[in-house]
Parts: C-alpha cells; structure tokens; sequence
C-alpha cells in the first residue's frame, strides 16, 4: 500500500513539507509504505488550454498523474497566499488526472503561516478539489504557526486513519459520475469546516492566540473580546460577533 504526500509549497523545508511529513509518518507507522513528491520539482505549467479539462495533462508530467493513480491514499499540502493555495498547487489541481480517483482516501493540509488569515478559505479551496474530483476526505487540517505544534502531533493520526480507509477502499456508488453526487454531497456535508466563513475563521484565530498567551498584557481584555464574539454569533448577529474575533485576535498577535 502506498500512501503519497505532496508537498506544494516552494520551499522544500518549510512548514508544509514537515505537516505532509507528519501525516505520512503516521501512515508510515500505520505499515503503508510512503512517498513525498515536491511539486517544484516538476514542470507543472499554468492551465491555458481553450479545449477544456479533458486537455490538462498537457501542463504537467504524466508521471505526476500515474503515481496519483499507484497510491491508494494522498496527502496534500500547501501554502496559503492572500487568502487561497498558492498557485503551484492550484496548476497541479487544475491539470492532474487520476483515473481511479473515486472514493481514493485524501486529507489535506493548508498552512497559513504568517498572519494566519486563510486557514479556513485555504483548506477549503483544497477540499473543494478533492469533493470535485469525488475523493473520500477526511480531516481537513487549517494550520497557523500559532497551532502548528498541535497539527504536528496531531496528524500522524491522520495518517494511519487513512491507511485503514485504503484496507478497504469505498468508491462512492453509481455507474458513472454524474450518478454519484447525491452519495457525495452527503459524505461531504459531515466534513469539517466546509460551511465556515470569515467571522468563523477570526474566531478560530482568537481561540488559538488565547491559548498560546498565557501572561500576555492583554489577555483578559482579549479573552472578554472572543466570550463576547461568540455570544454575538450565537445570537446570530455575525457582523458584530466578527468585530470582536478581530479585537481580540488584534490584542494577541503582537
């Protein structure tokens, strides 16, 4: 069994590269053999065809298509920029085809390193390809360099979840794509995150600066800004809920 980890950001060493190794040490544990691809080894080019997706492949190596069809389980990790992937994962996205993707375990990483804002939008945009290109995902992971310890420890787990998912593989039922939605809208529905917004990410963000600031100046303060945002968000009021995650995110982060 194989499970392949790609790595999507341009640094070979950074913080994607060690959350992807995470998860396929857990695999690794788990008894799968494991593979990290780089993706800025490879000459992956924007998609510009005018003859639709079906002309993709043309923009990257075939090779990256056929190890996606070899493994039983992916690993997908990349960087957040202004609010997305960055674009090297989204060229790779666009253009890759793999044939036996139905129901094919996935989990993907996004990792929104400076500032944190696009944790949410970023793992979903990754999400979003793997629902599309009808994959069973699980355990969408949002990192920040505020939680990244935590998602470290945490994704090994991950990893031989997807080794037991691989064991006994699940395509999603139906004769071809298009019967298959009503089963895959379903599953996707239950996946975390997927319904989130920005008022939702600033609260995500808050929580994390709180717990990593014990003895900050402004902690009480910043604590009473979050308390109040979920009240507000509780109440339904998200507008004003999303200025308070945002005032005591502001409190924390420096």
């Amino acid at each position: 069994m194989l499970v392949l980890g790609i790595v999507g950001s341009p640094r070979k060493e950074g913080r994607t590269n060690a959350l992807v190794g995470a998860a396929l040490q857990g695999a690794a544990n788990a008894g799968a053999d494991v593979q990290k691809l780089y993706l800025i080894e490879h000459d992956i080019k924007p998609f510009s065809s005018q003859g639709g997706a079906a002309e993709g492949v043309r923009f990257l190596p075939t090779t990256l298509c056929d190890v996606c069809e070899q493994a039983d389980a992916l690993v997908l990790g990349a960087p957040v920029y202004f609010g997305d992937i960055n674009g090297l994962s989204k060229d790779f996205m666009d253009s890759v085809r793999i044939g036996n993707e139905n129901g094919k375990p996935a989990l993907g990483i996004a990792v929104a390193g400076g500032s944190g804002k696009g944790l949410l939008s970023g793992v979903q945009s990754i999400y979003h390809w793997f629902y599309h290109r009808q994959m069973r995902a699980i355990d969408p992971t949002p990192v920040t360099r505020f939680n990244e310890q935590a998602m470290l420890a945490a994704l090994p787990e991950s990893g031989a979840r997807l080794v037991e998912m691989a064991k006994t593989p699940q395509p999603f039922p139906g004769t071809g794509r298009e019967d298959r939605w009503a089963e895959i809208v379903a599953y996707y529905a239950n996946v975390p995150y997927l319904d989130k917004g920005p008022v939702d990410e600033f609260l995500m963000l808050a929580e994390q600066l709180i717990a990593i600031s014990e003895g900050h100046a402004a902690l009480d303060e910043a604590k009473a800004a979050y308390a109040q945002a979920l009240d507000l968000a509780q109440q339904g009021d998200r507008a004003n809920a999303g200025r308070h995650a945002v005032r005591a995110y502001d409190l924390l982060l420096n």
